[in-house]
């Protein structure tokens, strides 16, 4: 089979911006303190500002670093996603054995008292159209087969209910719908379903947003969610999202799911 040139050269600026030893520091002191402005890194970096301007820049087209503008301030934050992806669905063919460890999720989330940005936010470019991707969060044919087995089900209407099935038919997760714009945006509330006992204490309520950007043949997925960082959900989360990220590329630009479900339950 003729290999995915997109992918490839996806891969390639990653690990083009992986080969210089000051845009890895980079990425370790975002790791250290995620969300930081030029001039924080500089403050860190013998090198003018320009300088660090132009590594950040390479590590935003490879989608390891995402800006989010507050005001005029440009804010930084690391993004694990290409690397896990690298390692589910290139380093690992060549090994049998999982390599566990390789990149930790915990390794590329911060987790401090004074973050900007509550909760986190990943980005994925798919090599497919913004209808395909719109269909993936939506469809719970396709949910099923990067969603750990599970189904997202809802009217898709704005106020109407949305739910997580598991493959045993248990609703996990239940919300609302807020917001719902065809092949752009999709937001809802997101709360996990437990049974009620004296220990257990009612799981908070937090915003997902999805946001699909077209460019060109391709399309950027972006995902958010409000949870805070010292909620002991927290690294939960944000691993599950880093694997359905990964499920949701590999599904629309093979055809396949990911070979195993990284998920242990």
């Amino acid at each position: 089979m003729q290999p995915n040139g997109c992918y490839y050269r996806i891969m390639d600026k990653i690990f083009n911006a992986l080969a210089d030893n000051s845009r890895r520091y980079l990425l370790d002191l975002l790791n250290e303190k995620n969300g930081q402005s030029l001039s924080e890194l500089c403050l860190r970096l013998e090198m003018s500002r320009q300088a660090v301007s132009k590594h950040l820049l390479i590590l935003e087209n490879a989608d390891l670093v995402v800006p989010i503008w507050r005001g005029r301030e440009k804010i930084h934050y690391i993004n694990p996603v290409p690397l896990r992806l690298i390692s589910l669905r290139w380093i690992n063919k060549f090994d049998e054995i999982r390599i566990e460890g390789l990149m930790e999720l915990k390794e590329n989330l911060e987790k401090t008292k004074e973050d900007i940005m509550k909760g986190f936010m990943y980005q994925i470019v798919i090599s497919t159209s913004a209808e395909k991707v719109w269909e993936a969060l939506i469809k719970p044919e396709f949910t099923k087969q990067y969603w750990f087995g599970r189904s997202v089900v809802s009217e898709w209407k704005v106020g109407s209910s949305v739910s997580v099935i598991t493959p045993e038919g248990k609703e996990e997760v239940r919300g609302e719908v807020i917001e719902f714009q065809p092949t752009k945006r999709l937001s809802y509330t997101w709360q996990a379903v437990q049974e009620k006992t004296e220990e257990n204490t009612e799981e908070k309520v937090t915003t997902v947003v999805f946001e699909i950007q077209e460019m060109g043949p391709l399309t950027k997925l972006t995902i958010l969610q409000d949870i805070n960082a010292e909620d002991a959900k927290f690294q939960q989360a944000a691993a599950g999202w880093t694997f359905i990220l990964c499920g949701i590329k590999t599904l629309l630009e093979t055809g396949e799911p990911l070979p195993t479900l990284p998920w242990k339950h």
